[in-house]
């Protein structure tokens, strides 16, 4: 049987609330502090006449923090992608030239392999 979810008292922008989820207490206190932070970040410079509007501020802040994150996340996978994209490539043509030895050494190691066989045979 699996434990209620906890509830925590979190304090945003002056007001109190009870927040129930089951997330660790202290994240949700973590997030809660954010929020709060945000919000009083968007009254400083200017007087912003309704909770509401404060909250919508902090949200499209918030929101636009997250989507900038995402776009940077994304650029460097693409970049991630693309360098495993040319050393894949630089070990295929590596496998490739070692497999495919070129008619010049193919030629030292058959004269090598033909002396080898010389000297055997004149013991």
């Amino acid at each position: 049987m699996s434990t209620p979810p906890e509830t925590i008292r979190v304090n945003i922008y002056g007001r109190e609330y009870s927040i129930r989820g089951e997330a660790d207490p202290g994240y949700i206190a973590e997030i809660a502090h954010y929020l709060d932070m945000k919000m009083r970040q968007m009254t400083d410079n200017t007087t912003v006449p309704s909770t509401s509007k404060v909250a919508i501020l902090a949200a499209l802040n918030i929101t636009d923090e997250l989507f900038q994150r995402e776009r940077r996340m994304r650029e460097l996978e693409d970049g991630q992608v693309s360098v495993i994209t040319r050393l894949a490539e630089k070990i295929e043509k590596a496998l490739t030239d070692t497999s495919t030895p070129s008619p010049a050494a193919s030629s030292q190691k058959a004269a090598a392999g033909s002396e080898a066989l010389e000297r055997l045979s004149t013991r």
